[in-house]
């Protein structure tokens, strides 16, 4: 296939992704028209619904890699689903609920923005699917049980140099960072006592260490399970949001991510050890 195609393609299925998601909400009555938001907003929430679309279909033609596609059509058929299905979404006024003798002209959504959710953490889902696919790409490399992918990337070999593991864990850090602090920071996450500036200085240079370390350890020395965890605990904060509580998951994830960074370690050690138990009976079954 030649190397423009995949991408058009990907392109053009994003395109009808975000048109088509676009045209479900707006017949579910939600306010995502191009009037509801500037310039800037309406090209990152439309951009977003084609580049989370875009991405695992050119992993998928490009280098055959499959994790990442079938987690975007779980993902695009569960928020399509949940939208479409009874009860549906229910547009009430504040004063509904809370039984005031006037309207107040705000409206509550019960059972939907599925879509809207969607939209707005496209840039997180798309993260996500970028670790999920580095993760199959260096498994694929590596053991021969599994089908090899269909091209190798040049400037990655499978286990990487030293040069090589730390572009890639330090490009993988930057944008989880970016994306969680963006989160963050739309979710209003804070701390009392006017220190939020500290909070999301610490918490964006967790959230780099977070992801550079395990992506580090996986194509410099191919330890699969901290960077699947990783890539489990994006989706997984994207996920929540689905359902968006007083308890936001993502306030622990960022401020808390050295727990986290415990676990992927911990993982990682786990996964060292049983390897090498794997090769000191490999050797002694060989003498």
């Amino acid at each position: 296939m030649p190397s423009r195609r995949p991408l058009v393609i990907s392109l053009v299925v994003g395109v009808v992704h975000a048109a088509g998601l676009l045209a479900v909400a707006l017949h579910l009555g939600y306010a995502v028209g191009p009037a509801e938001y500037s310039l800037l907003g309406a090209v990152w929430r439309y951009g977003g619904l084609v580049v989370v679309a875009t991405l695992p279909v050119w992993l998928a033609l490009r280098y055959r890699l499959a994790a990442p596609l079938v987690a975007f059509v779980v993902t695009a058929g569960y928020v399509l689903g949940m939208e479409l299905t009874p009860p549906g979404p229910t547009f009430r006024d504040v004063a509904e609920l809370e039984r005031l003798a006037e309207p107040t002209g705000i409206t509550v959504v019960e059972n939907g923005l599925y879509i809207v959710r969607y939209m707005v953490n496209a840039s997180v889902w798309t993260v996500g699917f970028l670790f999920l696919g580095l993760v199959e790409y260096v498994v694929r490399s590596t053991w021969h049980v599994f089908p090899a992918v269909g091209r190798t990337v040049p400037e990655l070999s499978i286990p990487a140099s030293r040069r090589q593991a730390a572009a890639v864990a330090t490009t993988g850090g930057i944008l989880h960072a970016a994306a969680m602090v963006w989160f963050a920071a739309r979710l209003g996450v804070t701390v009392s006592g006017g220190w939020e500036w500290a909070l999301y200085l610490f918490g964006a240079a967790g959230m780099w260490v977070l992801a550079t370390v395990p992506l580090y350890l996986l194509v410099r020395h191919r330890l699969v399970a901290p960077a699947t965890l990783l890539t489990l605990f994006v989706l997984l904060d994207a996920r929540a949001e689905f359902t968006a509580s007083v308890e936001d998951p993502h306030a622990l994830y960022f401020g808390g991510w050295f727990l986290y960074l415990g676990i992927l370690l911990v993982a990682g050690g786990v996964e060292y050890s049983l390897r090498r138990i794997e090769i000191h009976r490999r050797v002694e079954s060989r003498l």
